[in-house]
């Protein structure tokens, strides 16, 4: 082979590395930013493709250093690299800088797009499909007040969240929410399908209190205490939750839809 064909051999090897471990990168920093800010984008089956297009990559890298040193071993032996090397052009180089900076940025931005389209389909549906719920089933949901009211029907309860909980397959489950005070502090009761009849009966419901953050924590206050009667919306990482309240025959309380996802949905059918 001639020496001018081996060095451009050898400048073909070099770019497809630098181009491969470019895209490597990019896809890494893609991984880390997903993960740093909790970003929902990307279904089991699109990380998988990932994963596989990095190891695939790598190949390539791994195959094009090798032929390349071959390559430069073989210039050298010839004496005349110094002769026929080809110079780079700083142009090209800040243009493939460039290139890289603009790749970066796309992959960025595209990651914090599809997490905001991705949470936003979901809302969108998860409140959908509990609307539906409550208007399809009705009748189910009225007789919760009169159960709540009486301690002895109180086991009727978990029957009809577990009921609900089984009619939409986009539901991880759904429980319910009402309040009380321990110590005059006002303070939340959950009771959802596992529970128990026998439970329900002890103080506090078997002292069920519901966890929440301070953001959902804030709303339940204000449902409770009067100063709103607004549905809610809260999302963080995967976990996407639906509050929905109601006021029948004076007893307050709030049906909570939850949905839990592992991945997003870009890349999803």
């Amino acid at each position: 082979m001639k020496s001018s064909n081996k060095i451009k051999l050898a400048n073909l090897t070099t770019w497809t590395m630098v181009i491969t471990i470019s895209f490597i990168t990019i896809f890494f920093i893609g991984f880390i930013v997903t993960n740093t800010f909790d970003l929902n984008v990307f279904t089991s089956r699109a990380s998988n493709f990932i994963f596989s297009f990095i190891g695939f990559s790598s190949v390539i890298v791994l195959c094009s250093a090798i032929l390349n040193i071959s390559l430069n071993i073989s210039i050298i032996a010839d004496s005349k690299k110094q002769e026929l090397q080809i110079n780079e052009t700083s142009f090209v180089s800040k243009k493939f800088l460039l290139s890289t900076l603009a790749g970066v940025i796309i992959i960025v931005s595209f990651l914090f797009a599809g997490d905001y389209i991705t949470r936003e389909n979901e809302k969108n549906k998860l409140v959908s499909e509990a609307n539906d719920i409550i208007t399809r089933y009705k009748a189910s949901i009225d007789k919760i007040p009169i159960c709540l009211a009486d301690t002895s029907k109180i086991g009727g309860i978990p029957e009809i969240l577990k009921f609900l909980s089984n009619q939409k397959q986009e539901f991880a489950s759904v429980a319910l929410i009402t309040t009380s005070t321990y110590n005059r502090q006002l303070t939340f009761l959950e009771i959802n399908e596992f529970d128990n009849e026998e439970n329900l009966k002890k103080p506090f419901y078997n002292y069920s209190f519901y966890k929440c953050q301070i953001q959902d924590c804030e709303y339940l206050k204000e449902y409770f205490t009067g100063k709103t009667k607004e549905n809610y919306f809260w999302t963080q990482k995967n976990d996407y939750k639906f509050y929905f309240p109601f006021d029948n025959k004076g007893k307050k309380y709030i049906l909570l839809f939850t949905k839990y996802e592992r991945n997003g949905k870009i890349g999803s059918y």
